[in-house]
């Protein structure tokens, strides 16, 4: 497990996730899957997946609160010159939306990760085994 950077800014990590995701569609794109060596790294990435499903409502929560204490801070300028509370209401409105749709993603994600646990690949004498 790597350590934490909190030097970073918020936006800084929350693009490096994202990036990272994207690198992880790109790796196992294509209908070979060569990006996985095995099942269990199959397996390895539905957990991390699940990990991260789990973080976010966190993240969402933390960023709702933030929104809500800029607001009242009258900290919110819109460039566009609409009411910065009606953008933060609206703002905060959605993630709450968002946050039971994280839970049946979550759930989702769970049982994929508990069936992948289980599997693994076939060692070379096993193939040898089935040849007798």
């Amino acid at each position: 497990m790597t350590t934490m950077d909190l030097t970073k800014t918020p936006p800084a990590l929350a693009t490096e996730a994202a990036e990272a995701i994207r690198a992880l569609n790109h790796l196992t794109i294509g209908l070979d899957h060569k990006g996985y060596e095995n099942p269990a790294e199959a397996g390895a990435t539905a957990y991390a997946l699940r990990t991260l499903a789990e973080r976010l409502p966190q993240t969402l929560d933390q960023l709702s609160t933030a929104l809500v204490r800029f607001a009242n801070e009258d900290a919110i300028r819109m460039d566009d010159g609409t009411d910065p509370i009606q953008a933060v209401a609206e703002c905060t409105g959605r993630l709450a939306v968002a946050r039971p749709i994280l839970g049946q993603l979550l759930a989702e994600l769970a049982t994929v990760s508990a069936r992948t646990s289980h599997m693994g690949g076939h060692w070379p004498a096993d193939d040898a085994d089935d040849e007798n």
